[in-house]
């Protein structure tokens, strides 16, 4: 399961490399992955679970996406994540395809740079 998420996150980040115009600030969020060893490093570095795979800042608004492929589900973590994003204002949603995180883009006000994907 994991494969088919890092498969999907390469594909999202190659595809807002394509499409977000200068301006657009976005990064995404490495939380797994590695093991328990891996695991201890990044909590002790303050990583926190449920944070949004992929985060973007856009004319003093915050969009956090998490990715989901196959049959994954929220985590309680992220749905928490997900309510505190909101509640402070900002916005949160779920994409399981390149559709959906494209609709949600437009849906924030993002510009795009045409109609690229394949």
């Amino acid at each position: 399961m994991k494969r088919l998420e890092q498969q999907f996150q390469q594909s999202v980040a190659a595809y807002l490399e394509r499409v977000l115009p200068p301006g657009v600030f976005w990064t995404a969020v490495g939380h797994g992955g590695g093991g328990r060893t891996r695991g201890a490093i990044l909590k002790s570095m303050g990583v926190r679970p449920g944070v949004p795979d992929l985060i973007f800042l856009y004319h003093g608004r915050f969009l956090g996406i998490e990715l989901k492929a196959g049959k994954g589900t929220l985590s309680s973590a992220q749905d928490s994540c997900a309510s505190l994003i909101v509640a402070a204002g900002g916005t949160w949603a779920s994409a399981r395809t390149l559709d959906d995180v494209e609709r949600t883009l437009v849906a924030f006000g993002i510009p795009l740079k045409g109609v690229v994907r394949a």
